[in-house]
């Protein structure tokens, strides 16, 4: 319970400064009481004692002649019991050798049992000429009594001593009165200084709690939120350094808040991941980018332990060996981050101070995964390039050799090489033609003459154009175009050179007794869809994704062996492109292939 009542009034300013002041009066009230109470019991027994002595002078002729004529003990009892009555004293007559002679209080017979009153202070101090005082409980009347004793003196000399006595009872009911004005005038202070105390706590904590509630709001992120500033006091003060510190807070944490924007932005428009973690490896920051390669989507992974979000061994390590070197270490490594689609990354590692001497690693993320696809490519088309050049000029160059050597004097032999050595020029004539205009399209420098184009006017000449090599190796052609087709918007000439390559590649790859269709029907968008395909020998899922590169075969024995360049598709995918269209295979090997090219239809 008293530790719940500490709570409780430490939960209030308003409490702890009422509890202060009742406290204060309390405590002054209490004092002033004590002093007030021992000065009025002073000043009342000081009031009865003279009171007493004054009462005692008036008697003092009378106990004189009594003592100088020996009166006898009876007309003394009657003097003394006539003096007292008007003031309510006892009145006690006392020769010079301290033997009682007579007492208000006490009869006659029994003075006998009245011990001797000599060793009596106050007896004492009369017989010494003084007057004599003394305040206790009186051996007779078993009262506590205050005492007064004058010396009785007849000519010079002390024949007696008179003394007065007044029951403490009288100043027991002044004290007592006494005592209820003063609890009374306490409680009544206590009662005010409560009072008071609550106006003045209150008046003074409004305006604390007001910025109290002000503070809170601030804490939440209201800056807008302004504390009670009238005040000329300390509290106003109070109120205007609040308001100025939120404002100043509020001007920096919208400075920072656009410094973090933009450095939110720039990290997430960069094309590298960056990502920082701190000297307990969890991670600070990670921009998109860097998500993105993790497969993290839009899931904010800062605050999260380094080896829950990233899970590459090599990654580890670099983060390991960064804060092995120290400050000046930058590490520079290319790993591969294994996943669905396999990715080269280039990752430079840097260590990053922080706050209380920690050290934590900032890592750049450079995906060279198309860099090195690209690499692989160019080698491979140097290769192929060197191969495909190689191969019919040293067949010319064997039979040119023959020929040099003596067979050109053999006629029949002379034509049949020659024959050979045509063709092979034709070959590389085919190369050529193929790489210029493949590099001629990739550059932009073929120019589109773009026109609205019947669909199945060129894909009549088309097929005619294909049909003697069909029908050599016994392949079904067939067109099937709808006559309410609208027109594509193409170049006829490309057009018909997409085509030309898409139908001689599906009768090159289907077998005798085959078949190759090409369709068209209207698509989506306003664009047209043209599909060309066989029954052929199909095409490997694995082989899908780099058919259209340049020189790249399936079968490549039997590619040559059927006379392409291995750069067909590759023309065709960037004459669609160059179309704004778009083109999709799909094949099943043993089942066949369709080729799915999608053109602008022509505005009508």
């Amino acid at each position: 319970m008293p530790r719940r009542l500490v709570l409780f009034l430490q939960r209030s300013i308003a409490r702890k400064l009422t509890l202060t002041l009742v406290g204060f009066v309390a405590v002054t009230t209490l004092a002033a009481g004590l002093f007030l109470n021992r000065a009025l019991e002073r000043f009342a027994v000081e009031t009865l004692e003279a009171r007493l002595a004054s009462t005692g002078r008036l008697l003092h002729d009378g106990a004189r002649g009594l003592l100088a004529r020996r009166a006898p003990p009876e007309e003394i009892h009657a003097w003394l019991v006539q003096a007292a009555r008007p003031t309510e004293t006892r009145v006690t007559l006392i020769d010079a050798e301290g033997r009682v002679l007579g007492d208000s209080e006490v009869a006659v017979g029994d003075l006998g049992r009245v011990e001797d009153h000599a060793g009596r202070p106050e007896v004492r101090e009369a017989v010494a000429g003084r007057i004599g005082r003394d305040l206790r409980t009186s051996a007779t009347v078993r009262a506590p009594l205050l005492y007064v004793a004058l010396p009785v003196h007849d000519g010079g000399r002390l024949v007696g001593v008179l003394r007065l006595a007044l029951p403490l009872s009288v100043v027991s009911e002044a004290w007592a009165g006494v005592h209820r004005v003063v609890l009374g005038g306490g409680l009544v202070a206590l009662a005010v200084a409560f009072a008071i105390g609550l106006f003045v706590a209150r008046r003074v904590t409004r305006p604390v709690v007001e910025m109290q509630a002000i503070a809170e709001r601030m804490s939440a992120g209201d800056f807008a939120a302004r504390a009670p500033a009238g005040s000329p006091d300390e509290i106003g003060t109070l109120g205007r350094a609040l308001n100025a510190m939120a404002g100043r807070l509020r001007g920096e944490i919208q400075d920072l808040q656009q410094e973090q924007a933009k450095a939110t932005a720039i990290l997430d428009g960069m094309v590298e991941g960056v990502l920082a973690v701190d000297g307990r490896d969890a991670v600070l920051l990670m921009n998109e980018r860097a998500r993105a390669m993790f497969g993290l989507g839009a899931v904010r992974p800062e605050g999260k332990p380094f080896l829950e979000v990233v899970r590459n061994v090599d990654l580890h390590e670099i983060l390991r060996g960064v804060r092995d070197v120290g400050e000046e270490g930058v590490s520079r490594r290319e790993l591969r981050l294994a996943g669905p689609a396999d990715r080269w990354l280039q990752v430079t590692a840097v260590p990053l101070r922080l706050a209380g001497g920690e050290v934590g690693v900032v890592m750049v993320l450079h995906d060279v995964t198309e860099l090195r696809r690209l690499e692989q490519v160019r080698t491979e088309f140097v290769a192929n390039v060197s191969h495909e050049l190689r191969t019919p000029l040293t067949a010319i160059h064997g039979y040119l050799e023959t020929l040099l050597g003596g067979a050109l004097e053999e006629r029949e032999n002379a034509r049949r090489f020659l024959d050979i050595v045509f063709r092979h020029t034709e070959r590389l004539g085919r190369l050529l033609d193929d790489l210029t205009d493949l590099s001629n399209i990739e550059l932009g420098r073929v120019a589109l003459r773009l026109e609205p184009v019947r669909l199945d006017e060129v894909v009549d000449s088309v097929l005619a154009i294909i049909a003697p090599r069909a029908e050599a190796g016994r392949v079904a052609l067939a067109a099937e175009i709808p006559a309410e087709l609208p027109r594509v918007h193409a170049d006829r000439d490309r057009l018909a050179q997409i085509l030309i390559n898409l139908v001689d590649n599906a009768v090159k790859y289907t077998p005798e007794g085959g078949r190759v269709t090409v369709s068209a029907r209207p698509g989506a968008d306003g664009r047209l869809e043209v599909a060309v395909a066989d029954s052929g020998v199909g095409i490997p899922p694995a082989d899908l994704p780099r058919i259209t590169e340049r020189f790249y075969r399936v079968d490549k024995a039997r590619s040559r062996e059927l006379g392409g360049t291995g750069l067909g598709l590759a023309i065709v995918k960037h004459l669609v492109l160059a179309h704004d269209g778009t083109l999709g295979i799909e094949s099943t090997p043993g089942r066949g292939t369709t080729v799915r090219v999608t053109l602008p239809a022509a505005q009508p």
